[in-house]
């Protein structure tokens, strides 16, 4: 317990650090900045404002070496925006603290490699690097792409995956122009399994769709495991396994009128960063109206053009249909995909089982819209034409954590692509 005399030696304490701060602050606050020009001892010259004996504000600082810095200071230090010059003809633009690059900032090499990005205490931990054939985006070590980013060269290819201090190291995929794709494990930048060989235009495009379900994934260890052929295994990985991509992600966004997927913001963000063809889907729900289901969507779905277009997710128990009667399903439905189609510019896709789709979606109002089928088993869909076909929900890709749903596209890598640009030009 404090008694009268450790409160009167703390109330003096603190009334001395209160008097030093004060006249620290006086001595500061009333010395007048003023323009100088000074030579140093070093041979370096500094021109601009002074404040205490040290540079403090702006000016222009040379060196003895001739690197010019013109920005500010702050008690003699480089700190704020500043702009430096060096004489080996490199420059850095941005943000300074304690005479090193830390914030956002713009540093040009003397081979003109151009480096954007974060930077913390004169390193760049994670940002893009562009020089006369490629741009780089993501993570780096000594100035060096050394993590996982992403790759696009001025000839159209594009590598997403691992890199170690400038090489391709580790897993990724590399798409061609034409719809030629390497995939597999990179060791000094050389190609040395999988995708080489087994993948190729013309071979089968597999996906994933998630949700809050699959829990934790990582795009940069994300890779189905296949045989020979390419054909993927829904168990997992098996002796003598390839590794096949998964060129699309379609996550969960919401369902009914309310629910947001709590991992749909997590799961944008990784396929953006990722380079992976992303798609959002609704669960339509018999339990609220449709026009709250629409809003519902609307307000929260990131559905961008290039995206696979939005999915309307159909899944009503045969003796719930039967309750509210078809006409009613057909009529909520309708009136979903023709309110997200108005609002995007796009023609949403139609989810749901092979039977379903058999027995209530066969009708001529939904002739022109394009399904995905889930029919669990060796033969595709019987219902009708398909352009997704979910053949598993028990997947074991790398790199997600619990069963998932794969699903394949009826055509060649190239062919999805083009549906995709194709859906959103005829709009």
């Amino acid at each position: 317990m404090l008694n009268r005399y450790h409160i009167v030696i703390i109330v003096e304490s603190l009334l001395l650090a209160v008097a030093l701060g004060l006249g620290t602050w006086w001595y500061v606050h009333n010395e007048v900045v003023r323009e100088v020009e000074k030579t140093f001892v070093d041979g370096s010259s500094y021109k601009g404002e002074w404040l205490a004996g040290r540079m403090h504000g702006r000016g222009v600082l040379t060196s003895a070496g001739g690197d010019v810095y013109e920005g500010s200071f702050v008690e003699g230090r480089r700190c704020g925006n500043g702009k430096l010059v060096r004489a080996d003809g490199s420059e850095y633009e941005g943000l300074w603290q304690d005479d090193r690059y830390h914030g956002q900032g713009r540093y040009v090499s003397p081979k003109g490699n151009v480096y954007e990005g974060g930077w913390s205490y004169g390193s760049l931990p994670q940002g893009r690097l562009t020089n006369k054939d490629w741009t780089y985006e993501g993570e780096f070590e000594d100035m060096s792409p050394s993590g996982v980013g992403v790759t696009t060269y001025n000839d159209g290819r594009m590598y997403a995956g691992h890199w170690y201090k400038g090489f391709k190291q580790g897993l990724g995929r590399m798409e061609h122009p034409g719809g030629k794709v390497d995939f597999g494990f990179w060791d000094q930048g050389s190609l040395m399994r999988s995708g080489k060989k087994d993948f190729r235009t013309g071979s089968k495009v597999y996906g994933l769709d998630i949700s809050r379900h699959q829990g934790a994934w990582n795009w940069e260890d994300l890779a189905l495991y296949a045989d020979k052929k390419g054909e993927v295994y829904t168990a997992g990985a098996k002796m003598g396994y390839e590794l096949q991509p998964s060129f699309f992600l379609i996550m969960k966004a919401t369902e009914g009128s309310d629910m947001v997927d709590p991992k749909y913001a997590g799961n944008v963000a990784q396929a953006r960063e990722g380079r992976i063809i992303k798609g959002s889907y609704h669960f339509m729900t018999t339990l609220s109206d449709i026009e709250t289901q629409i809003d519902n969507f609307i307000r929260n779905a990131v559905v961008e053009k290039g995206d696979f277009p939005p999915v309307l997710d159909i899944e009503t128990p045969h003796d719930r249909v039967k309750e509210l009667g078809v006409e009613n399903i057909r009529k909520m439905a309708l009136k979903w995909l023709q309110a997200v189609e108005a609002h995007y510019g796009v023609r949403p896709v139609i989810y749901t089982n092979d039977l379903f789709r058999k027995e209530y979606l066969s009708t001529p109002e939904f002739k022109d819209y394009d399904f995905w089928l889930a029919r669990y088993s060796k033969k595709g869909p019987e219902s009708g034409r398909w352009l997704l076909w979910q053949f598993t929900q028990n997947g074991r890709p790398r790199g997600i954590s619990g069963p998932a749903d794969i699903n394949v596209f009826d055509g060649s890598l190239q062919e999805f692509k083009d549906y995709i640009d194709s859906a959103w030009a005829e709009r």
